[in-house]
């Protein structure tokens, strides 16, 4: 597979497929479709609105006001482009970060590369994870479980400072809020999406979720001594 840096000029992901086809998912489609998003609400039917599924999480802090999920539209802005793949189908994928690295995966699963969509849309439109978007710094979509999980350990323990209660606590609480919105959001694209590669994205970013507090304690300590001597 050839890789040219200048396919990929916009921070986002692209997806490489069979015979050249590539589908990219950018930050900017993100926000041009988030624009439109409210006015066209009425393309879905009204028991999909109202639905309980669709609104926010009870852990939002807008759940009494907005009408619907701020994530939402992040997570089906590439509905169309994807209603033909299934979880388990094999993609090649290139991500390009705000810095302008590229970091490229020649072969993975669709529900493993669509993780992006899952967490750009927790840490940048979801308004429980934009809390906690100083504990990602470093993530990237198509990172390695347990590189992300040493990642998000080693940032909450600099945020807390070493102070082992404060870790405990910070992490519970970003991994109970994190799963609820990742287990809601599933509940609202089973809603309209009639696909499972994004829906198992969710399942999957869920799991590597609620994963931090497991793998907590110790490995915490383990995952810094092994930072600062460079491994």
């Amino acid at each position: 597979m050839e890789i040219r840096t200048d396919d990929f000029t916009e921070l986002g992901l692209y997806l490489l497929l069979p015979g050249g086809k590539q589908i990219a998912l950018t930050r900017r489609r993100i926000d041009e479709f988030a624009r439109t998003f409210e006015a066209g609400l009425d393309r879905f039917p009204v028991e999909v609105r109202s639905s309980v599924h669709f609104k926010a999480c009870p852990v939002c802090p807008e759940r009494n006001r907005a009408g619907f999920c701020h994530a939402l539209p992040a997570t089906l802005a590439f509905l169309d482009d994807l209603s033909e793949f299934r979880s388990y189908d094999k993609v090649g994928a290139v991500y390009r970060d705000s810095d302008r690295t590229l970091v490229c995966v020649p072969e993975t699963t669709m529900q493993e590369a669509l993780q992006f969509v899952a967490i750009l849309s927790l840490i940048h439109h979801c308004e429980v994870g934009r809390e906690y978007r100083r504990f990602l710094r470093g993530i990237h979509p198509l990172m390695d479980p347990t590189e992300l999980t040493a990642r998000v350990h080693l940032n909450i323990y600099w945020d807390c400072k070493g102070d082992r209660a404060r870790i405990s606590e910070t992490m519970l609480r970003f991994s109970n809020e994190l799963t609820c919105t990742c287990r809601c959001q599933v509940q609202r694209l089973q809603l309209v999406c009639k696909h499972d590669a994004l829906v198992n994205a969710f399942v999957n970013t869920q799991a590597q979720i609620e994963c931090l507090t497991l793998a907590a304690g110790d490995a915490v300590d383990r995952q810094l001594e092994e930072f600062l001597a460079g491994g």
